[in-house]
């Protein structure tokens, strides 16, 4: 088995017992993704040196029995909004190509005092407003799923992704404001972890919407999501027990959650439905008409606090550098401009009411379950130009991870089968807040069902 095959835990675990040396193997990194990413699709900028000096480090405290943390030594990838200390950090965007930072941000200082290597910075949706990955300006990383067509990725975290499926990195962090970490995750079949917001520090991020912004990881399997959590945390990574599945409930929803769904991604989740009732899992089938109401208002053009917030973050910005701004990201970021504080508000109550309300209904079981992503990953020469393709791609894409952000839940993905043509398909488990530990417990059951 190659570096590129193995887990993060794994490689952390090789490491500890002397069949690894943390050097060669961030060497081996570097080399093929230098390699398989000539022009820079996936990574926006490989950080060879501070890559080199941190695997020196991580080599010699392995070599003392002095290692950090279970990923102490490991590669991982950065999504390009998370800011390193002398290294332009744009999230995205040519406007912010002048920017850098003179410190780490503050989840990405923490990864680096437990050990891990920072192999470099990966490619994103233009200030991370999308949910298909798609960056003319960088350039987008074609999905590694199918080797004919070039197929978005998904975004905003799109080289995150594709760094991990592709095997240029042993596990990725990104940031997830309406689907960004799980619609990657699901596209290039992984594990994505949308934590609850505020769980992570977000110093040192460049923001999208401090409101909706979460940091979280994508990663091989459970365990490597729920080691990366820890990381991220600051704290030793545990390992992830899983829940006994007999005991567990999950309630299937229909509604928004299934509409338009592609057959193929129907017939994976309900395949996968089967084998965990098999498995002694209770499915609590039944509407949960506040998904729907969550959506209605999510996409509402008149109240969205996310459009909002983004607007008062770029949108003067984006007015001075209209010419060097994707026209998709441009047209969202600057609806902002027409909304008022009161429908703000308004929309601010009426959310906060339904979230209390799904909480209500949903407490008597462990999780909902839903697809992640309605629709296969679309060619990316289908929906480059904009319009209306691009905007129909990027609204199914981000349509059921939207909903956890908006009820301010924490939510993870997990691979669940393929479609005809190779491309991976994910099931996603959605919990309340700051039930992190829980659901990664009994997603890592529900994985070994699966598998």
């Amino acid at each position: 088995m190659s570096f590129a095959d193995m887990t993060a835990l794994a490689l952390g675990r090789a490491f500890e017992e002397g069949k690894a040396d943390p050097r060669e193997v961030t060497e081996d990194f570097l080399e093929r993704a230098a390699l398989q990413d000539p022009d820079r699709r996936i990574y926006v900028t490989l950080l060879e040196r501070r890559a080199r000096a941190e695997a020196e480090a991580a080599a010699d405290r392995a070599a003392r029995g002095l290692r950090r943390h279970a990923l102490d030594g490991v590669p991982l990838s950065w999504k390009d909004l998370f800011d390193v200390a002398g290294e332009a950090t744009a999230g995205g965007s040519l406007a912010l190509k002048e920017r850098v930072p003179t410190q780490d941000a503050e989840v990405l200082a923490r990864a680096t005092r437990a050990g891990s290597v920072c192999l470099g910075k990966t490619t994103m949706t233009e200030l991370a407003f999308s949910g298909l990955g798609i960056n003319p300006k960088f350039g987008t990383p074609a999905n590694p799923h199918d080797e004919k067509v070039e197929r978005v990725p998904g975004g905003s975290s799109a080289g995150a992704g594709v760094s991990v499926a592709a095997g240029l990195a042993a596990g990725a962090i990104g940031t997830d404001t309406g689907g960004s970490v799980r619609i990657p995750a699901a596209w290039n079949g992984l594990v994505g972890l949308k934590t609850t917001a505020g769980r992570l520090p977000l110093g040192g991020t460049v923001p999208l919407s401090p409101t909706f912004d979460t940091v979280g990881p994508l990663a091989r399997d459970v365990a490597d999501a729920a080691a990366l959590f820890a990381l991220l945390e600051g704290r030793e990574a545990r390992p992830v027990e899983p829940s006994m599945l007999g005991r567990a409930s999950l309630w299937l929803p229909g509604g928004i959650a299934w509409e338009g769904v592609e057959p193929q991604i129907a017939n994976a989740l309900e395949a996968a439905i089967r084998r965990l009732v098999k498995a002694g899992v209770r499915i609590v089938e039944h509407p949960l008409p506040e998904l729907d109401e969550i959506h209605a208002l999510a996409w509402d053009p008149k109240g969205s606090r996310l459009v909002a917030e983004a607007y008062a973050q770029w949108g003067g910005m984006l007015a001075e550098n209209e010419a060097m701004i994707y026209r998709p990201v441009f047209e969202r970021v600057m609806a902002g401009e027409k909304l008022s504080a009161g429908d703000i508000i308004r929309t601010d109550l009426k959310r906060k009411e339904i979230a209390a309300r799904y909480l209500a209904a949903t407490a008597g079981v462990d999780a909902v379950i839903m697809p992640t992503v309605a629709i296969a990953p679309p060619p990316i020469a289908e929906l480059e130009p904009g319009g209306e393709p691009y905007g129909r791609a990027n609204r199914m894409a981000l349509r059921n991870t939207t909903i956890g952000n908006q009820l301010g839940l924490c939510a993870i993905t997990l691979p669940c089968g393929r479609d005809d043509n190779g491309l991976p398909i994910g099931l996603m488990l959605q919990s309340p807040p700051h039930t992190e530990e829980k659901l990664l417990s009994l997603a890592h059951a529900v994985e070994l069902v699966l598998h």
